[in-house]
């Protein structure tokens, strides 16, 4: 594994504690969305990919979310770079790997009928400059 791998990695697991942490401080937007406020936000290093008008629990809407997952990640990686990094996109999209299972198993959990709290947002982070 590799520096950059690993930085990503971090940032990842730094970024998932934040809002892990911040989640019951969460304000409203409106409708289904949550925008959940972290003290370790950077905007040049993470990007939000929203799925509030989606309905996770049915499988083409699934595969919008990824398909949104993999345009932001390769619009966030030529953001940090114009120089072609081949790992760049794919560790870009594996950071929302562990956050879009929880999303769709709240959305299985939700059509279930059982108690489930707001939507969030899929939170996208790739490793420093």
């Amino acid at each position: 594994m590799n520096v950059q791998n690993l930085t990503c990695f971090a940032a990842a697991v730094v970024i998932g504690i934040g809002l892990i942490g911040t989640a019951s401080n969460a304000k409203a937007a409106g409708g289904d969305e949550v925008i959940v406020e972290g003290s370790r936000f950077d905007p040049e290093l993470q990007r939000r990919v929203t799925y509030a008008d989606l309905n996770l629990a049915l499988s083409p809407d699934q595969k919008t979310l990824k398909r949104r997952i993999t345009t932001t990640a390769g619009n966030l990686c030529l953001d940090l770079s114009p120089y072609v990094d081949w790992q760049c996109v794919p560790d870009a999209i594996h950071s929302t790997d562990q956050q879009v299972d929880r999303a769709i198993e709240r959305a299985h959990r939700q059509m279930a009928g059982l108690p489930v709290g707001p939507a969030l947002a899929i939170s996208m982070v790739v490793g420093s400059r």
